[in-house]
């Protein structure tokens, strides 16, 4: 399947904003970008693991854009054709209510990943299977996440490393 041709077949079902691209180098590769609403964001995810039920979730890449927090979701479809698919679906929510559908019924492996955007990020999951933190320590403070740039995220205070980012940005040592 071509990407024009994915991408015809997501119009069809889904109101979203979507255009491919393409990496020339090292080895030319065409890329489609999906955004979608929350609302709708599940069921494209299924569709896309109906058009091709061997797709591989990747990864999500999650970021808070000032008003609103987003979630970056890259698959690969067709992998055993030359060359496979590659799919990102974007979708974001609100800072004042940072909920999106789980998709570890679609896509078990993403289950990681949505722990890992909970606690750093602050997105939490309707429906995810398991919730539990998987990298910050039990005692880290509740309500605070360490991506974000906002009142939730890390507090001066607790940066004991003057190497972290954040400091950095805030004029920090180097």
């Amino acid at each position: 399947m071509t990407p024009e041709e994915f991408l015809e077949r997501i119009k069809e079902k889904f109101d979203v904003e979507a255009h491919i691209s393409e990496n020339k180098m090292p080895h030319p590769r065409r890329r489609v970008w999906i955004t979608v609403g929350k609302d709708e964001f599940k069921e494209l995810m299924r569709l896309i693991k109906e058009i091709d039920q061997r797709a591989q979730f990747s990864i999500i890449i999650g970021e808070d854009r000032g008003d609103y927090l987003s979630a970056e979701y890259h698959l690969e479809l067709f992998y055993e054709q030359e060359p496979s698919l590659s799919i990102i679906v974007s979708t974001s929510c609100s800072k004042e209510d940072p909920t999106l559908p789980t998709i570890t019924d679609i896509f078990p492996s993403s289950l990681p990943y949505e722990r890992e955007i909970q606690e750093f990020l602050g997105i939490f999951f309707e429906g995810i299977p398991d919730p539990r933190r998987l990298f910050l320590p039990d005692d880290f403070p509740d309500g605070i996440y360490p991506l974000r740039l906002d009142e939730k995220g890390i507090k001066p205070e607790m940066i004991k490393n003057a190497g972290h980012p954040y400091n950095l940005k805030k004029g920090g040592a180097q």
